[in-house]
């Protein structure tokens, strides 16, 4: 039953994506809108999904397990962009798409697929551990994955990145939940629920934005790059496989284990789109591979599952 819920999860995500294509294709969607809407995801939607996450979690409080999946999760994100780093050099990408291509190896769909899963799988305390490892991923990613997505750009000064980049709602907001729920600061139920509104609009409008993307494209250009076949069979197959077998012998809590083993076989995650968009690297590259990784997911997320469970 629960590989069932996990299939039917994965064929929701391509249906939305399926109508953000059909949407541009009838111009209810245009490129000039679908930049403003991603300005609207990370700015304004995504913070409320960071800081929803944390307010409805915040009756469970046994912080010897928050320390611990904290520390697995910043070990795990310190660990993925060193072997997304080596991947990309053995694989011989164009230099100009290898940090797309880090980026890509290194985050995968957490927030808009990881909870629902999670859910279906391991309950509200599945989900308490997978809003922790959100905050980790959210903190990363507007700190490392722009790093990663900028590789190879040169800024004023020759840096490698600007810093005023890093001080964006996402990183607010991450590190403003991290500090809620320490104190254990209790928001009006008016705020938490705006929060949890807005926030629940994400999903919807990346995956509507990702079918837009596509539909901006070449439908032929979508599976002529030969690049993305290897690339996902590593992203899909190879990585969360290895990454299952070192989870599962270091972390002894099953549950925790569990938990971060489903997030690492989730596909690409929506922000690569975002990210592109954001600072000019190939969004169509983005949109396509994730489009070929979350379909092979419906296929490898419950097959590695059932592989691996029983």
């Amino acid at each position: 039953m629960e590989i069932e819920i996990v299939l039917h999860q994965m064929v929701q995500l391509f249906i939305m994506m399926a109508l953000g294509y059909l949407l541009y294709k009838v111009r209810l969607m245009d490129e000039a809108f679908n930049k403003k809407l991603t300005k609207l995801l990370l700015n304004c939607t995504l913070p409320a999904m960071i800081m929803a996450s944390v307010f409805e979690q915040s009756s469970e409080r046994n912080m010897m397990v928050v320390l611990e999946v904290f520390a697995v999760s910043i070990a795990i994100y310190i660990f993925l962009p060193v072997i997304s780093f080596i991947i990309v050099k053995l694989m011989r990408f164009p230099k100009e798409q290898q940090g797309l291509y880090m980026f890509m190896l290194t985050y995968s769909n957490v927030g808009f697929m990881g909870f629902p899963i999670i859910s279906s799988m391991y309950g509200s305390t599945g989900i308490f551990y997978a809003a922790i490892t959100n905050v980790v991923f959210n903190l990363t990613i507007f700190t490392l994955g722009v790093i990663q997505m900028n590789y190879g750009t040169k800024h004023e000064g020759g840096r490698l990145i600007d810093f005023k980049q890093l001080l964006t709602p996402g990183v607010s907001m991450s590190v403003l939940a991290i500090i809620v729920y320490l104190i254990n600061i209790q928001m009006p139920a008016d705020i938490v629920n705006v929060c949890t509104s807005v926030g629940n609009i994400t999903t919807p409008l990346a995956m509507l934005l990702i079918g837009a993307t596509l539909a901006s494209m070449d439908i032929k250009s979508i599976f002529n790059d030969w690049h993305v076949y290897p690339f996902a069979i590593v992203r899909q197959i190879i990585l969360p496989v290895f990454m299952w077998i070192i989870l599962k012998l270091i972390i002894k809590d099953e549950l925790i284990s569990g938990v971060m083993c489903i997030l690492m076989l989730l596909p690409i995650a929506n922000m690569a789109v975002l990210f592109a968009t954001l600072y000019g690297k190939d969004e169509k590259l983005a949109a396509k591979t994730i489009f070929i990784t979350t379909v092979m997911s419906m296929f490898t997320v419950p097959v590695i599952i059932y592989l691996f469970s029983n």
